[in-house]
């Protein structure tokens, strides 16, 4: 596993990447976070643990096979997109200044979605050890119409934050189109990762099937568009300092009614 370290509400932050152990130390740190775990667990003192859906492409798949694989709208959206003045930009190792144009993106449409906005510290640290990229599609006036930002492991592509300008630029019509130029970055960046050799595209998130939040049943209905294989992995954090097992307490009794929490131990 391939440590990333970044600062969050003052925080230090280990988050471990990969499922492959190495022999590579770690710093001290106030919280560990293990992403993307294919098995439960829960061996740690103080550690909350949460499972997430995810959907998965098969990129072995071969290109006629993975568009065929998509429903009938968004095949239609990206053959439309496609006759239009699109240009998609593919950034494999982009500078802090290109992070920073990311995170000023992200910055209204996590505001419109109330979600919360993405954190320079990490993306940077990513970036800097070469697992980060960043892609973006512009119209013919320059105006960037979608962004996505990815995390590279063990030949999987995982979509770790994902923005579009529908909520800055207005009217229905625009929206629409800025949708349509959304489906066409992602079928480009499934096509390059494929090209690159990478055997999975991962969309990093799908609802429950209980879960009661409309706009995230929203997002998921537009990743299944796609196609791909929905997979059950976890999300394991272990609190290392007074200030962590604060912290991861005050997050598991936030989160401990949402369908995806599992359990925490402070004991």
């Amino acid at each position: 596993m391939k440590p990333i370290y970044w600062k969050k509400w003052m925080l230090d932050i280990t988050d471990l990447y990969g499922t492959i152990e190495t022999d590579r130390p770690h710093k001290k740190t106030d919280i560990t976070i293990v992403s993307q775990l294919p098995k439960h667990m829960s061996d740690d003192k103080y550690h909350m643990l949460k499972k997430f859906k995810t959907l998965h492409l098969n990129l072995e798949q071969t290109e006629e096979e993975l568009f065929k694989g998509m429903n009938r709208t968004t095949r239609y959206q990206i053959n439309r997109a496609s006759k239009d003045s699109f240009e998609v930009t593919i950034i494999d190792h982009p500078s802090p200044k290109d992070i920073k144009e990311f995170v000023q993106f992200f910055i209204p449409f996590s505001k419109e979605k109330d979600i919360p906005s993405c954190s320079y510290s990490k993306l940077n640290s990513l970036g800097e050890e070469g697992m980060l990229v960043i892609t973006k599609v512009i119209d013919e006036h320059g105006r960037k119409l979608a962004s996505h930002a990815y995390s590279l492991t063990e030949g999987k592509a995982s979509m770790i934050h994902s923005c579009s300008g529908r909520f800055e630029f207005g009217n229905n019509q625009e929206r629409n189109r800025i949708g349509r130029a959304n489906r066409f970055l992602h079928w480009n960046d499934i096509l390059y990762f494929k090209e690159q050799n990478y055997q999975i595209y991962d969309f990093v998130g799908i609802s429950f099937d209980d879960d009661e939040d409309k706009a995230m049943k929203n997002i998921s209905d537009f990743k299944k568009g796609f196609g791909g294989r929905e997979v059950i992995e976890y999300k394991y954090y272990i609190a290392h300092s007074l200030p962590g097992k604060i912290v991861l307490f005050i997050l598991s009794q936030k989160w401990r009614k949402r369908p995806d929490f599992l359990e925490y131990s402070f004991k």
